[in-house]
This record gives C-alpha cells, sequence and structure tokens, in this order.
C-alpha cells in the first residue's frame, strides 16, 4: 500500500510538472485572441465627437499656455525690478564711498587732482570755477 501511494505521488508530479509547462505559442494566441475579443466590445466615437474632443483639449491648452506666460512674465518682471532695486542700492553708496574717497584725496593732497571719475555734472562745474578762482589769484600776485 505505501508502495502504491508513492507511485501515484510520483505519478501526480509528473502530471502537474506537464500541466505547468504549456506551450508558450498557445499562451501567446490565446491572449491577443482575448485582447481582441475585447477590443470588439468597445464603442468608438464618432468622426464628429472626436474633431469635438480636439477642440477642447487645444482651448484648454491654450488657455493655460496663455496663463503659464503671464505668471512667467510677471515672474520675470519682478525678479528684474528686484535686480534694479539691489543694483541702485549698490551703486549708490559705492558712488558715496568713493565721492568720500575723492574729497578725502583731494583736501590731502591740496585739491589740485580729480580721482574720481563718477563726478556728477555739478562737481565738475564747481571744480573748473575754484580752478578758475585758483588761477586768477596767482595771475594777481
Amino acid at each position: 500500500m505505501a508502495d502504491e501511494k508513492k507511485a501515484k505521488k510520483t505519478s501526480e508530479k509528473k502530471s502537474g510538472e506537464k500541466k505547468a509547462r504549456k506551450n508558450p505559442f498557445k499562451a501567446i494566441g490565446a491572449f491577443f485572441k482575448s485582447v481582441r475579443s475585447e477590443g470588439k466590445k468597445v464603442t468608438w466615437p464618432k468622426a464628429k465627437e472626436v474633431w469635438k474632443n480636439t477642440l477642447v483639449v487645444l482651448v484648454v491648452i491654450l488657455i493655460v499656455g496663455l496663463a503659464i506666460f503671464g505668471v512667467d512674465r510677471l515672474l520675470s518682471l519682478g525678479m528684474k525690478g528686484i535686480k534694479q532695486l539691489a543694483e541702485s542700492k549698490t551703486t549708490t553708496s559705492a558712488e558715496t564711498t568713493t565721492q568720500s574717497a575723492a574729497d578725502a584725496l583731494s583736501s590731502l593732497l591740496g585739491g589740485d587732482t580729480d580721482t574720481s571719475e563718477d563726478t556728477s555734472e555739478g562737481e565738475t562745474e564747481a571744480a573748473s570755477e575754484a580752478e578758475t578762482e585758483a588761477d586768477t589769484t596767482e595771475a594777481q600776485d
């Protein structure tokens, strides 16, 4: 009896192995057969519906594109404005420092040298008037 049970188990294992080893071509054929049957169940839209849906998609894309463009443009302008504010504050403090250093240097050297190229028109006119007065005073001596 024990031998019969072992024989049945080994024969069941062999038949189970055969069931597990299916022909791969049959499996592929069955797959495509099921795909085809599912494709027949699909209700396809009419050409008019396709055009209508296409136009809706294009309009939505246009609206979203314009919205993104507008937000991008506003952010770009904001960044440019911030950058200009930063540059103007930096330039103003640099010009002030340069002018102060130039004034200090000219007072140390006697006022004859122009060390700053960033002087304003009013400072240039004042310097030229001072030079004219100094030349007139020297000529009178």
